[in-house]
This record gives structure tokens, sequence and C-alpha cells, in this order.
């Protein structure tokens, strides 16, 4: 019986992760990767039972660090926006040190597999975060400021989408936590302080 070694285990991650960013999913077979790595095919099975399987292995420790960063933010309020960009920039940096590539793969690279619709579930969860931020204003406001719950989904999936893009077009980790914290910071502040 040969023992699974965790260094080639790695190295099959590894290569998996980096032709499924380059060539995507679908364009990546277990014979690519397993040339890549040097190793056959059948070995390759060993380790992983299929191409999705791989794919969850590369992804998944991405797609839940992500849902732990949002369930942390749901403290924010806006007389704590100073703290709160201080630790979304060192929670930023430390997440894209370790996952970028991962989380890139999750968002765009994962069709015909059962994540294809994480993107979807990403938004969902932030809708429910912002709509309970929508009811903690109307609880606070007089009836004639009230927040339409109508808008939570359309600025959820707008404050996520612009956030995935900055992970997108850019690859150098201070650029992205700099163009993160002042995209956040416009979002809380509002665009008045643009005009």
């Amino acid at each position: 019986m040969q023992v699974l070694k965790d260094e080639l285990r790695h190295a099959m991650l590894k290569a998996a992760q980096n032709m499924f960013l380059d060539s995507g999913y679908e364009k990546t077979s277990m014979k690519d990767i397993a040339a890549k790595v040097g190793v056959s095919v059948g070995n390759l099975y060993r380790y992983f039972s299929n191409k999705e399987a791989l794919l969850e292995a590369v992804t998944m420790p991405a797609y839940e660090r992500l849902l732990e960063l949002m369930e942390k933010s749901e403290d924010i309020s806006a007389d704590r926006m100073p703290i709160i960009l201080d630790q979304l920039e060192s929670l930023l940096a430390e997440f894209l040190r370790e996952y970028r590539q991962n989380l890139l793969i999750l968002l765009y690279e994962s069709k015909g597999t059962r994540q294809e619709n994480i993107r979807n579930e990403f938004f969902d969860r932030f809708v429910g975060h912002v709509e309970m931020h929508f009811a903690d204003h109307n609880q606070k406001t007089a009836t004639m400021k009230q927040l339409n719950s109508d808008a939570a989904r359309p600025l959820a999936i707008a404050f996520l989408e612009g956030y995935f893009e900055i992970i997108r077009l850019y690859s150098d980790e201070e650029q992205i936590v700099q163009a993160a914290r002042e995209y956040v910071t416009i979002w809380f502040s509002g665009l008045q302080i643009l005009l």
C-alpha cells in the first residue's frame, strides 16, 4: 500500500491552482495536472477522486475563510468606521496573502461544477447582512426617513462585485489593500465625499 505524501499532495494542489487560474476548470484535465507535477494520472487519483474534488480542495479554504470574514463584519457601525477600516485592511491583507488565487478560481473559473453558484451564495449572505443594517436603521429612524429593503440586494451585490473586481484587477497586495480601503471608505462615507 502506497503512503500519501503531504509534499506531493501540496504540489498537486499548487499545480491545479495555477492551471485552473490560467486555463479555467473546464479546460484543465487531470492528465495535464499530473504531467505538471510529474506523476501518473493514477497517482493523482489516489489523492483526489476526480477533478471536482481537486477543485474543492483548492478553493474551499478560501470560501470558508471569506465566510468567516463576512461574519466578523456584522458589527459594523458608522461610529466605528476608523477602527473597522484598520481591521479590514489587516484582514484583507492576511486573506489575500493566503487565498487570492483560490478565490479568483472560485469566483471566475468554477463554471460546470457544484461551486459555480457560490458567487450568488456570497451575494445572498451579504444581502442578509445589509437587510439587518436596514432593519437596525429603521428601528432608530422616523417613518419618513426609513430605508426600503428593496434596495438591500442591489446595494449588497454592487458592493461585493466592486470588492471582487479589485481582487481580480490587482495582484500586488499593497495595491489591493489601498484600493479596497478607498473603496470601503467611499461606500461607508457616501458618494458625497467625491462631490
